[in-house]
C-alpha cells in the first residue's frame, strides 16, 4: 500500500498554505479536520483531493488518520494543550509526524517521551517509534537551527556561546497570524530555559535582550524560548552556551522592557486573554493571518552568531527566505515529502540536523526557499 501525507487542520491558516505547497511539489495530501463540508470545498479547489474527518477529543478518530509509513503533518494548536494527541497517534501507528508548533516546552515533552534512535537501531525498544518524528519544522525553528549549525561547524572548537535572531523585513503589525499572536501570548507568559554553562537554567521571566545587524541598522531583540536549545547541545557537545532571539518587533529597547512584562501579565488573565482575542481577530482579519499579497511583502531571516571565551565573534551565519508563514508552509512540505521518501537517518523526536544531516538540512531548506546569504542581502 502506497503512503500518504496527511495534512490536519487542513483548512486552518497554516495548514492550508502547507497543502498548496504539497500540492505544487506534486504531492497528493489527504485533507483532515474537524469539518467535512470546508475540508471539500478545499479538496475541490484542488483537484479532488481525499478528505477525512478526525476531532482531538476523540482520539481514536485521529489514530485512523494513519498508517504505518503515512506521515502526519499537524498545525492544530496551541500545541502544549492540544498537541498530544496527534503526536501519540502517529507513534502508535507507525507514522512519521510533523508539526508547526513554536512551543518549545511540548517539543522538549515529547522528546522525553518518544526519545531519538538511529533508523537501523536494532537495540532501540521495542516500544520505540518506528516513524521520524519532527516537532517545530517551520519557521520556528528550521531557520535558527540551519544557520546555527553552519556558524557552529564553522567556528570549530572556538565555539563558546551561539546566539540566534530571528527577523521578519518588512513585515508590519498585521504581518502575524491569530494562531501566532496567540501562542506568543501564552509563551511570554511562563517562564522557560536557556542553555548556559552546558545546562539547562532559567533566564527570568522578563526576557533580556540582544543586539543584531540587520541590513546594516542594529536591532534589538528579546530572548524567547527556540528548539535550538533542545537540539544543537547534543549536535554540538563543546558549546556551553545558545540563546535565542526575537526582532520581529522594531520598537527601543526601552519600549521592549515596558512591554513585555504587561504582555505576561495579560496572559495569566482569562478576561485579559479574552480582550486580547479580539484585539488579535481585528488585527488579522477573517483569514485568520496576513493575505498573499501581504506575506509577498516581508520576508524570513535568521542570523546565527558565533563568539568565543573572549567574547569575540568568530563566525556569523544569515539564512534568508520567503515571508514566514510562506516558508512554515514550504518547509513542512519539503519535510513531509523527504520522510515519506524515506531520508531521514533517525526515528523518535529528533532535530532536522539529526534527522538530515548538514548536507541533506541545507538541500530540504534550499528546496523550500530558504538559503544562505550575505550579511544585508536579506531582502
Amino acid at each position: 500500500m502506497n503512503a500518504h501525507v496527511v495534512v490536519f487542520g487542513a483548512t486552518g491558516y497554516t495548514g492550508r498554505l502547507v497543502v498548496e505547497s504539497l500540492v505544487e511539489r506534486g504531492v497528493r495530501p489527504v485533507l483532515a479536520g474537524r469539518r467535512e463540508r470546508p475540508l471539500n470545498q478545499l479538496a475541490c479547489t484542488l483537484g479532488g483531493l481525499d478528505v477525512r474527518t478526525a476531532d482531538l477529543a476523540e482520539p481514536d478518530s485521529v489514530r485512523a488518520l494513519v498508517s504505518e509509513g503515512d506521515v502526519l503533518v499537524t498545525t492544530v494548536g496551541p500545541f502544549e494543550r492540544l498537541g498530544d494527541v496527534a503526536a501519540d497517534a502517529a507513534a502508535a501507528q507507525g507514522a512519521h509526524y510533523l508539526d508547526s508548533t513554536g512551543e518549545v516546552g511540548f517539543v522538549r515533552r515529547l522528546q522525553k517521551r518518544y526519545p531519538a534512535a538511529a533508523s537501523d537501531d536494532a537495540a532501540a525498544p521495542g516500544d520505540a517509534p518506528r516513524g521520524t518524528m519532527l516537532p517545530a519544522f517551520g519557521y520556528d525553528y528550521v531557520p535558527g537551527i540551519l544557520a546555527g549549525s553552519l556558524a557552529l561547524e564553522r567556528a570549530g572548537d572556538r565555539a563558546e556561546t551561539l546566539r540566534v535572531g530571528y527577523f521578519a523585513p518588512g513585515a508590519g503589525p498585521t504581518g502575524l497570524s491569530g494562531g501566532t499572536m496567540t501562542t506568543m501570548l501564552e509563551e511570554l507568559s511562563k517562564p522557560f530555559l536557556v542553555w548556559r554553562d552546558h545546562r539547562w537554567q532559567k533566564p527570568g521571566r522578563i526576557p533580556r535582550q540582544h543586539t543584531f545587524t540587520v541590513d546594516g541598522a542594529k536591532r534589538s531583540a528579546v530572548m524567547v524560548p527556540g528548539s535550538e536549545i533542545v537540539f544543537l547541545p547534543d549536535a554540538f557537545p563543546k558549546v556551553a552556551n545558545i540563546e535565542v532571539f526575537n526582532g520581529w518587533f522594531s520598537a527601543p529597547g526601552p519600549v521592549m522592557k515596558a512591554t513585555l512584562p504587561v504582555m505576561a501579565v495579560a496572559g495569566s488573565s482569562s478576561l485579559a486573554r479574552k480582550a486580547l482575542g479580539k484585539g488579535i481577530t481585528a488585527l488579522t482579519g477573517s483569514e485568520g493571518g496576513p493575505s498573499a499579497s501581504e506575506r509577498a511583502k516581508s520576508s524570513s531571516l535568521a542570523i546565527a552568531m558565533v563568539t568565543d571565551s573572549r567574547g569575540e565573534t568568530v563566525s556569523e551565519v544569515h539564512v534568508a527566505g520567503p515571508n514566514v508563514y510562506t516558508l512554515t508552509g514550504h518547509l513542512l512540505a519539503a519535510g513531509a515529502e523527504h520522510v515519506l521518501k524515506d531520508r531521514s537517518r533517525a526515528r523518535g523526536v529528533v532535530g532536522p540536523l539529526q534527522a538530515f544531516g548538514m548536507e541533506g538540512l541545507v538541500e530540504l531548506c534550499a528546496s523550500a526557499g530558504l538559503r544562505e546569504v550575505s550579511p544585508g542581502a536579506a531582502r
